[in-house]
């Protein structure tokens, strides 16, 4: 991305052409006695022309984000690019030294198959003749025991036949009283049937007999009765009729002139409620368009308001926006450079650890190439006694890879990705120790060594520093060097001249050099 590829923000306030115009425009628009809609109208444009500005403003920022995000996904897969075949080389190298331990154990695993194919021979052959005497055991209890089935069956088969026939003979006697008892039965049923019928034939013809009496008896009665009824509600009617003739003709006339009253004072009454209702109509639309238009300008000057705080809001929004993305700039720029310093390290410490790695590679043993890592010591107490019990090392062998492939399945927790690295560290740093140790005890032993052979040339040979020195070899005219205990003397210490000293050392230097 160019450095002038970015559009970033709004021009300093000031600076704008747009702005000063519309404010030039404004002012020149806003007289004492201006109408109020052409100051609305002023302020719609100002309002389009800000979001144009807030629009233009959100669409750059989108176009700069899509710019860093497009550059820091291109560094990125780079950088993991690397990373990948980094891992892809050391987990072949790893591979490689897994299929070399797994050769060595296959070769094992072959040697003891032909092992236990051996013993497999050796205990089929055993099994086949045990097979064949269970065999002969197995035909013989079965004889056996169909011998004792037959003779069971026999037995079974003559009760059977016994019982038999006893059920049969007394199934029939049952029978045959069970046959006579429903004969009997079914007579004496067929007997009560027929009773009971005539019984019920002849109350069921005196019942409807008698039924039919009273009903005639009912419907005659009525009939004379409702007769009566007619006749005299025809004689009352007729009464009825003579008396009110006159009446009937009076109140014929007056209903007519009273459906005539009552059509005029329906008909002034609408009348009336129409005027009255025009009226009210009229006061509510007076009182109406009073209140629309106070209601109308108190809202045209709350929104004249509003705008202006609106864009007083803006202003200051927009400020303090422009500030804000200009230090989120300022702190992606230096982040993005620290990021970039990070990564060179890393990519530094990254070489010289595959520079030290191929160089300890070099150094390490046939055994650390095969096995680069010690088993670990989180091993089951009971396995390990199985495994010593039967003494088979392949065991521990397969657990401990098997104990490899569990802590690289789990390459999300942090300490077991470092577990080898951790493992070869281990091992190194006690190999130093121990070889420091074993400098220490060979330094130890080389002066002892040291101290003895000095001790051995200063008792063959008299030198100044043997004679000098402590020395518990040497004696001289009976005295020597090593620590006496004191004892106390009686009397004055014994004094020896000078000369006779000299002369003996004389003497003892003529027999060295003649030696």
């Amino acid at each position: 991305m160019g450095r002038g590829g970015a559009k970033l923000g709004k021009p300093l306030k000031g600076r704008n052409p747009v702005v000063q115009s519309e404010k030039k425009e404004a002012g020149s628009a806003m007289p004492s006695n201006v109408n109020f809609d052409q100051i609305k109208g002023v302020w719609d444009r100002q309002a389009g022309r800000l979001k144009e500005i807030i629009s233009r403003e959100e669409a750059n920022a989108r176009v700069n984000q899509r710019l860093v995000t497009t550059l820091m996904r291109t560094q990125m897969r780079k950088e993991k690019l690397a990373d990948l075949k980094d891992e892809v080389s050391i987990i072949a190298q790893e591979h490689q030294r897994e299929m070399d331990r797994k050769d060595t154990v296959v070769q094992t695993m072959l040697g003891r198959l032909t092992e236990v194919e051996d013993q497999f021979l050796v205990l089929q052959r055993s099994h086949t003749q045990k097979l064949g005497v269970l065999n002969m055991m197995h035909k013989t209890k079965i004889r056996q025991l169909e011998a004792e089935f037959e003779r069971d069956l026999k037995i079974l088969k003559n009760e059977f036949n016994e019982e038999r026939i006893y059920v049969e003979t007394s199934h029939e006697r049952m029978k045959k009283e069970l046959k006579a008892i429903i004969t009997a039965v079914e007579s004496k049923n067929t007997q009560n049937i027929e009773n009971k019928r005539t019984t019920h034939e002849f109350m069921r013809e005196e019942i409807k007999n008698k039924s039919d009496e009273q009903i005639n008896e009912l419907r005659i009665n009525l009939e004379n009765k409702i007769d009566d009824l007619e006749k005299q509600f025809d004689d009352a009617h007729d009464a009825y009729m003579s008396k009110t003739k006159d009446n009937n003709k009076e109140f014929k006339k007056l209903q007519e002139r009273d459906r005539e009253f009552t059509q005029d004072n329906k008909r002034m009454k609408r009348k009336i409620n129409k005027l009255q209702r025009d009226l009210r109509n009229k006061k509510n639309d007076i009182e109406m368009n009073r209140k629309e238009c106070t209601g109308r300008n108190k809202i045209l000057k709350e929104q004249r308001d509003m705008i202006a705080q609106h864009c007083r809001d803006l202003k200051k929004r927009m400020a303090k926006f422009r500030e804000m993305e200009k230090k989120r700039l300022i702190e992606l720029t230096v982040k993005s450079r620290k990021a970039l310093k990070k990564n060179e390290g890393n990519v530094s410490q990254a070489e010289r650890i595959l520079k030290l790695m191929e160089a300890a590679r070099k150094m390490e043993t046939e055994r650390e190439k095969v096995l680069p890592f010690y088993d670990s010591t989180l091993v089951d107490a009971k396995e390990r006694e199985l495994a010593s019990k039967q003494g088979e090392e392949f065991f521990a062998d397969m657990k401990s890879a098997g104990l490899k492939n569990v802590a690289k399945s789990k390459d999300m927790v942090e300490w077991n990705a470092l577990e080898n690295f951790h493992k070869k560290y281990n091992k190194v740093l006690l190999d130093k120790l121990a070889i420091e140790q074993e400098k220490l005890r060979l330094q130890s032993e080389n002066q002892e060594l040291r101290g003895v052979l000095q001790k051995y040339l200063d008792g063959i040979a008299v030198t100044a520093d043997a004679v000098d020195g402590p020395n518990s070899l040497l004696i001289i005219n009976g005295r020597t060097d090593r620590p006496m205990a004191k004892v106390k003397r009686v009397g004055k210490p014994v004094s020896v001249e000078a000369t006779q000293i000299v002369a003996g050392y004389a003497k003892q230097a003529g027999r060295r050099s003649r030696a």
